[in-house]
């Protein structure tokens, strides 16, 4: 069987059930399958680990990529993992492949892209590695954060009869990925949605520091497969009201007149960066008008989306892969 019939979740979860994340004796209390993992530390704020990687024609084009916003969104992605656990980010660690043949002012645009966030965040950039590559630009960043209090917030605690947030809209950076792809003038803010992720810190502190939400996760692989992995592994399910999932009004009107997809885009378009999360019923007057309210945890297992009358609506299962894309 190739890597290509597995998927990327399928490998993921291969690894997770061959034993490789032992976690307890090491220190680590959350290893493969959230955001981040956790290593236990002192004093109740434990330690958040993330990575993750940009390659150039996989990840981002130059065409449409600045070197600032190559090296910017290369550590937004990270910090994203970490507003995700409720988390506070520390420390990065930068390895960079480039061809031979790159011009010096390249990295230092890359690195000056990285240092906006950075510097916003407090982060403290302490050491990485570079590497000669073939032919690719390659961006990998390993980012250190802490907790708010104990294990962070994992995916893993939804409970039937939560309630379902988000912070923000769906669908912005997909319509702006489109508009790039075509060559369309003018819409900075949705093309900027997708070159330019604003990592959801702030809001993570927010909700951690708050100690209601159970459950919560960044929506990097799009609105379904984010609330299907809460819902995976917490055992549960979930009822979604489509017409309650937030989108911007750009995103309606330029998607009408280019004619696309919409729900698609919604629910599978990806690189939203919002957070989604889920609260005890009791709780949710706290998170009212700050976030949007789209849905409750259900029993079962089954992922339902229904319209403003209760109908059930048909989408499928999408979300981005890297392994099937």
């Amino acid at each position: 069987m190739k890597i290509s019939q597995l998927g990327e979740f399928g490998l993921i979860d291969r690894i997770r059930k061959k034993n490789i994340n032992r976690t307890g004796s090491s220190g680590a209390v959350i290893g493969i399958g959230d955001d981040c993992a956790v290593v236990k530390c002192k004093r109740g704020r434990n330690l958040l680990f993330t990575t993750d990687t940009l390659i150039e024609n996989v990840h981002f084009s130059k065409k449409h990529f600045s070197n600032f916003d190559i090296g910017y969104k290369s550590i937004a992605i990270n910090l994203s993992d970490i507003a995700a656990m409720g988390g506070v980010p520390l420390y990065a660690l930068i390895t960079a492949g480039f061809p031979a043949s790159t011009e010096v002012r390249v990295a230092d645009e890359i690195l000056r892209g990285i240092k906006k966030l950075t510097r916003e965040f407090g982060v403290e950039i302490i050491g990485g590695d570079t590497v000669k590559s073939p032919t690719a630009l390659i961006i990998s960043v390993a980012l250190i954060g802490r907790t708010i209090s104990g294990t962070g917030i994992k995916r893993s605690g939804a409970k039937p009869g939560d309630v379902i947030f988000t912070t923000g809209p769906f669908g912005d950076s997909a319509v702006g990925f489109r508009l790039l792809q075509r060559g369309i003038t003018g819409h900075k803010g949705l093309k900027q949605k997708h070159l330019r992720p604003y990592p959801k810190i702030k809001d993570g502190v927010f909700i951690a520091k708050s100690g209601f939400a159970n459950s919560m996760i960044d929506s990097s692989d799009g609105f379904d497969k984010s609330i299907r992995l809460i819902c995976e592994e917490s055992g549960v399910g979930c009822e979604i009201r489509f017409d309650k999932i937030p989108v911007s009004s750009e995103f309606k009107s330029v998607s009408s007149s280019l004619k696309l997809p919409t729900s698609d885009l919604i629910l599978f378009g990806g690189e939203e960066f919002e957070l989604i999360f889920t609260v005890p019923f009791k709780k949710k007057s706290y998170f009212a008008g700050n976030f949007y309210e789209v849905g409750r945890i259900t029993r079962g297992k089954d992922i339902v989306y229904v319209d403003k009358k209760g109908k059930r609506m048909n989408f499928g299962n999408g979300g981005y892969d890297h392994f099937k894309k």
